[in-house]
Order: structure tokens, then sequence, then C-alpha cells
């Protein structure tokens, strides 16, 4: 079990220097990475924070439904790391909406307005950028969760 929290953080980190490299080639610059990061520093870190506490939680699950109920490990590891990424981008948008949003409320439209510009713009980008890195993530981490339970699981027999 500790094995299969310890891939899902693994999971987790590497899927977060995919997203660097990505903002990195997009905008061509180290420097934009480091303004990404410098501007929103609360809503990034409470977002990671939420990525690996969740983490720790879906991995658990992730782990019993491959080893236990015998659910497909790639299929399971995508839906695993999809949820955990959509964890975080509501914690990480939740500060900005408390931040800033909040304040746009008493305008016309102004709820409407802050759910979008706080909750389903980074939704929409996020998922945008790091739907395919997750994918692909994701399908290792659930193999590689299945692998690790089965390597295990001779070892034990040989005994």
């Amino acid at each position: 079990m500790k094995k299969g929290i310890k891939l899902t953080l693994v999971g987790i980190t590497i899927n977060l220097f995919i997203a660097g490299i990505l903002i990195i080639t997009t905008f061509g610059k180290f420097s934009d990475l480091t303004d990404i990061l410098s501007d929103w520093p609360l809503n990034l870190g409470v977002g990671i924070l939420a990525l690996y506490i969740s983490g720790n939680y879906i991995g658990k699950k992730i782990t019993y439904l491959i080893n236990e109920k015998k659910w497909n490990s790639i299929f399971t590891g995508i839906i695993g790391l999809l949820t955990i990424l959509i964890i975080g981008i509501f914690f990480g948008s939740t500060v900005g909406f408390l931040q800033e949003g909040i304040r746009n409320i008493n305008l016309e439209d102004g709820f409407k307005n802050a759910l979008i510009d706080y909750y389903v713009k980074p939704l929409f980008w996020i998922i945008l950028f790091g739907i395919i890195p997750t994918i692909f993530i994701g399908g290792i981490m659930g193999y590689g969760i299945k692998k690790t339970y089965f390597n295990e699981r001779n070892d034990q027999t040989n005994l």
C-alpha cells in the first residue's frame, strides 16, 4: 500500500515538472515561469499542497482498487491522477476567489464573472495543457502500482 502512495506522489511530482517545462516552451523563457510563480505564490502553493494531500488519500484508494478489486490499472491510474489534478485546481482557484473574486460580487454579474474568472478559466487552461501528461503519467503510475503489488506478492510466496 505504501509503494502505491509513493508512486502516486512521484506521478504528481513528474506532472508538476512537465507543467514547468510546458510553460517554459510555450512562452519561450525561464523568466516566464518565475513570473508565474511570483505572481501567484499562495494560489500555487495551496494548489500544490492540495495535490500532495489528496494524492496521499487517492493513492490509497487507487492502490486498493487496482490490487484488491482488480480494476484496470491503467484506467484507474488515469482517473485517479485526473481527480487529484482537479482537486488541486479547485483549492488553488479558491485562494484567488477569496482574495480577489469576492470584491467583485457586488458588481453587475459579479458573482458569475468571479466564478468564471477564478474557477472555470484556471480549470480550462490547466486541463488543456495538462490532460495529455496527466493521462500518460497516470497510466504509467497505475501500471506501476499493479506491477509493484504482484512483485511483492511473488516475493512473499517464494519465501
